[in-house]
């Protein structure tokens, strides 16, 4: 998967991203962390852009979710649709994960 940030804006892709369960689940993880973030999904490229205030991110925060997101980096860099329950799996451990980190309103 492919992660541009910049202040104010998260540009993720991946053709895992086509799945429609799996990029429901990643599009909430991103509410999760940004509620007010304006989220726009690009089917040509398999991206999806969140563009948000960027004093309402502590990246020192986000940077605690790595270590989850290398976790399930390896099914979605290898993904067929037998992995789905298990990236899926791994979606919802960064969700968990975003609610012990980032306090949810």
């Amino acid at each position: 998967m492919q992660y541009n940030y910049f202040p104010g804006r998260l540009r993720f892709r991946d053709p895992v991203l086509r799945d429609g369960d799996i990029r429901a689940a990643a599009l909430e993880a991103v509410r999760m962390i940004c509620p007010q973030a304006e989220l726009s999904y690009k089917e040509s490229t398999a991206s999806i852009l969140a563009v948000y205030p960027a004093e309402s991110v502590n990246v020192e925060e986000l940077k605690k979710l790595v270590p989850y997101l290398l976790k399930i980096e390896p099914k979605i860099r290898f993904y067929t649709p037998k992995k789905k329950d298990e990236v899926l799996a791994g979606i919802a451990e960064i969700k968990d994960a975003i609610k012990r980190i980032i306090p949810q309103e």
